[in-house]
């Protein structure tokens, strides 16, 4: 009987020596595999291995490589921690800790070995650094606290107001206004931040980005300005979103207040009305002021009680000065300068260029003098000028045909050369180098051009004739009607009785018997009108065919008595 419980009892105890083995061997090998296991950064270290010091790893260190490439840097002074911050903790003292990874829970506390937790929820990275200085100070002697921000929280907030899309969001850390509200309002289905195109919004007028309400957790409030943001590229118009901020977004109406700025601005604007504005916040919208601009002062125009004033004020006064609701802000340009001014003389005169003038003093002849004489190929009665365009030149009775085509369907056609003429004759002055008392009234300005035509020695025929063309001007005494023969005659529709001359250079039209054939010169013989032709078309048709018919009734009325006669003779016989 002891025998057998000997040896029971020797069964037993060499079992659980060789499964207490196992164990071990099992422990021993998982601990190889986890030492050989490679972390994100490749930093797995014994506690106390690391040149004498410590080191500590958390698990949650993984998460980091989720982390936004293009993530706006973190400023220490305003950066709130809070929970799913994750931060890395680096004590000097008489000994030398670093512990990376560290992941502040959702009650805001970091558990760190050896001190346990830390509360460092709604702390500034320097505040966090002074508490766990007084905190390791406890454990450790004389210790300097450096504190990392590995991997900041996603910002939850929400955006509010009438929107399209209000509700709750969650987006990358450091986000700032203009992505925050962009999934608000504009539909999309990437959903991917770094590409976002945020300058879009300003496309949905409908809505004021001008005046947009954040309202933080702890009970403070900021603006947010993204026309100005767009415009003038400032961050603070265009803050970071915090974690529970409340946005709230409004639309604009017909009387939401406005403002104004134009004048000698690169881009005049009309805008949602902001009370931070000042002159200078709105010039710089407006891109700056022009070359032109008059910046010692500017005007503002203001209406109340049915009358409207106007504000001067000069250049200190910019900065300072509170724009009201409505209001109209014009910035002078100066003066118009002649230092700059010059016109163009080419075609057929001695020494064509670009000349200096004095804009609207100098006179066609005086630029002509410049240019020296007129070569022996030149026709000065077909001179002409080519006004700059520039709102000085502009013809103040330029002739709208349109105008007129509303009293009357019956004039399309007619209107139809009016319009030809006008784009023709276009900003274009007529002048004759042979007229020097015109010359000398003709008003030079900035850009204008004279060109001075060749003489090709030429008559041009047009119109209703056979052959239309150019034909060599060789004898002045030939007649109009010498350069129709030689053009084939008149054609099948023209109107003989509306023969024009039309003089070169100023287009004026004459009859035969009014003027002189000049080389240059046009001749045009009209048609008859589209109605009338058809009409004595149709009256020569309906003539040949009356003419027809009585023919026809004579033959068949001779007919008719030859058989009468040649039956009578018959009979008598």
């Amino acid at each position: 009987m002891k025998l057998s419980t000997f040896f029971t009892c020797s069964v037993v105890f060499i079992t659980l020596m060789l499964f207490s083995g196992t164990l071990h061997a099992q422990d021993t090998e998982n601990q190889q595999q986890r030492s050989s296991a490679t972390s994100p950064l490749d930093l797995n270290f014994d506690f106390n291995s690391l040149l004498g010091g410590y080191y500590y790893q958390d698990a949650l260190l993984s998460i980091l490589g989720d982390e936004l490439a293009g993530m706006e840097s973190i400023d220490r002074e305003t950066y709130q921690l809070g929970p799913n911050d994750v931060i890395s903790i680096r004590i000097t003292g008489n000994q030398q800790i670093l512990m990376r990874g560290l992941f502040v829970n959702t009650q805001g506390d970091v558990v760190l070995p050896v001190i346990g937790n830390v509360n460092l929820s709604g702390q500034t990275i320097t505040q966090a650094e002074e508490t766990l200085k007084k905190v390791t100070s406890e454990t450790f002697r004389d210790p300097e606290v450096s504190v990392t921000l590995e991997y900041a929280k996603p910002v939850v907030y929400f955006v509010n107001g009438d929107i399209p899309y209000p509700g709750k969001f969650t987006l990358p850390p450091q986000t700032r206004v203009d992505q925050a509200i962009y999934p608000a309002i504009v539909e999309s289905g990437s959903g991917n931040q770094k590409n976002l195109r945020t300058s879009e919004l300003l496309n949905q007028s409908a809505y004021s980005y001008r005046n947009i309400l954040i309202k933080h957790q702890d009970g403070t409030s900021s603006r947010a300005d993204l026309v100005s943001y767009f415009k003038t590229g400032k961050l603070e118009d265009n803050p970071i979103i915090r974690s529970g901020d409340q946005v709230s977004l409004k639309r604009l109406t017909n009387r939401s207040p406005k403002v104004s700025i134009s004048g000698a601005v690169n881009s005049s604007a009309e805008l949602e009305y902001s009370n931070s504005d000042t002159p200078s916040l709105l010039i710089e919208i407006a891109g700056g002021l022009t070359n032109d601009a008059d910046s010692s002062k500017l005007y503002i125009y203001r209406r109340a009680q049915n009358e409207t004033s106007r504000i001067e004020l000069s250049r200190n006064e910019w900065d300072s000065f509170t724009v009201q609701p409505n209001d109209r802000i014009v910035v002078p340009e100066l003066p118009l300068s002649n230092q700059a001014a010059s016109a163009w003389i080419t075609g057929e005169v001695n020494m064509p260029g670009n000349f200096p003038i004095e804009s609207g003093e100098t006179t066609a002849l005086e630029l002509l003098d410049i240019a020296g004489e007129l070569t022996s190929q030149a026709l000065p009665s077909a001179a002409y000028m080519i006004r700059a365009g520039s709102p000085e030149n502009e013809i103040p009775n330029k002739f709208n045909s349109d105008l007129l085509k509303r009293t009357s369907d019956q004039l399309a056609q007619g209107f139809e050369y009016l319009d030809l003429e006008t784009q023709v004759s276009r900003n274009k002055v007529f002048i004759d180098l042979n007229d020097e008392d015109q010359l000398s009234k003709v008003k030079i300005y900035d850009g204008d051009r004279i060109f001075v035509p060749r003489d090709e020695e030429t008559i041009f025929v047009f119109g209703q004739v056979n052959n239309p063309g150019y034909y060599p001007f060789t004898d002045p005494n030939e007649s109009v009607t010498d350069y129709i023969q030689r053009a084939g005659g008149f054609a099948l529709s023209a109107d003989q009785e509306r023969i024009f001359i039309i003089k070169a250079g100023s287009g004026t039209w004459y009859r035969p018997q009014e003027t002189e054939l000049q080389s240059g010169d046009r001749i045009f013989i009209d048609r008859i009108p589209y109605d009338e032709l058809n009409a004595r078309r149709t009256y020569e048709v309906q003539k040949e065919q009356i003419k027809n018919t009585r023919i026809q009734l004579i033959l068949t009325g001779i007919s008719t008595i030859t058989g009468i006669i040649t039956t009578y003779v018959a009979i008598t016989r």
